[in-house]
């Protein structure tokens, strides 16, 4: 899977957001709110084909958390990307 390309991540204050930048209005509707070790993993990720499995060694390699609690994050979190289009296949 790969991030959907036209999408961006935007910080504004200490909020996350991903954003269509070539929405000409700004739709509340399309707009993703992220926490920091998922906005770290967007920026990890941008431009790159990856697997969940690669996205949790990612986690695992920059937070204090075990393989296994890593892998289920990384999986839930690919699996919402997916489900909202903010990843393709």
């Amino acid at each position: 899977m790969r991030l959907n390309p036209n999408l961006i991540l935007r910080q504004v204050g200490g909020e996350y957001m991903i954003v269509n930048p070539f929405s000409e209005a700004m739709d509340m509707a399309q707009v993703y709110s992220m926490n920091e070790p998922a906005a770290w993993l967007w920026k990890q990720l941008e431009n790159k084909e990856f697997t969940a499995d690669e996205a949790g060694a990612l986690l695992c390699n920059e937070y204090e958390v075990n393989k296994d609690t890593a892998r289920n994050d990384a999986n839930e979190l690919c699996r919402q990307w997916l489900e909202t289009g903010l990843a393709i296949e």
